[in-house]
């Protein structure tokens, strides 16, 4: 996929093109990079975003801080997405 590596957890993809091959410094960098270029109003606010933020990091399906291990994307990225909701099979927290 374009030299891209795809980010897999459990058979699923995350869709930001992030190389899992990164430095976790330079991860977080491409996050914050990424997260950036959305635009506003595809995007909850900032008090939403912390909520849904701290529902991530106290689930059980979350993966090296980073990773929902539901459907494989970054927690930083789709909690940030006001068009995505928390993928958690039998009870979305968000």
């Amino acid at each position: 996929m374009g030299g891209k590596e795809d980010k897999k957890v459990e058979g699923r993809v995350c869709q930001c093109e992030i190389p899992l091959n990164l430095q976790v410094d330079k991860m977080y960098e491409k996050i914050a990079e990424y997260l950036s270029g959305l635009e506003k109003e595809d995007c909850v606010e900032d008090g939403v975003y912390e909520e849904r933020l701290k529902k991530c990091s106290a689930c059980d399906r979350l993966a090296g801080g980073l990773t929902c291990m539901e459907c494989g994307c970054f927690v930083l990225v789709r909690a940030k997405k006001k068009r995505l909701h928390c993928p958690r099979v039998g009870g979305a927290e968000w």
